[in-house]
């Protein structure tokens, strides 16, 4: 796990994957919606929000700002609010 800078960075997930790194202002889960399961080689940009019990699949990047209420696929870049994938990755 890489926290570059973790100012103001909430984790409460359920999982968290192999070589996870994430930038400040980072928060994943929430007190009432369930926690995220985060999975292998997932790398999130600063202010990125994931909320409830969502999945986060292997190989992704998801950009700074965004925000997460639904599963991101495996190998993927995804971005918004709400965030979605925005380029697939090949295997």
């Amino acid at each position: 796990m890489l926290l570059s800078h973790p100012y103001a960075t909430i984790l409460n997930a359920e999982s968290i994957g192999e070589n996870f790194s994430c930038i400040h202002c980072t928060t994943l889960g929430a007190k009432s919606n369930g926690r995220p399961v985060i999975g292998d080689n997932v790398s999130l940009g600063a202010s990125v929000t994931i909320v409830g019990h969502v999945r986060i699949g292997n190989n992704v990047t998801i950009g700074a700002g965004s925000v997460v209420v639904k599963d991101i696929p495996d190998n993927c870049i995804a971005v918004g609010n709400p965030c979605k994938p925005v380029r697939f990755l090949k295997k």
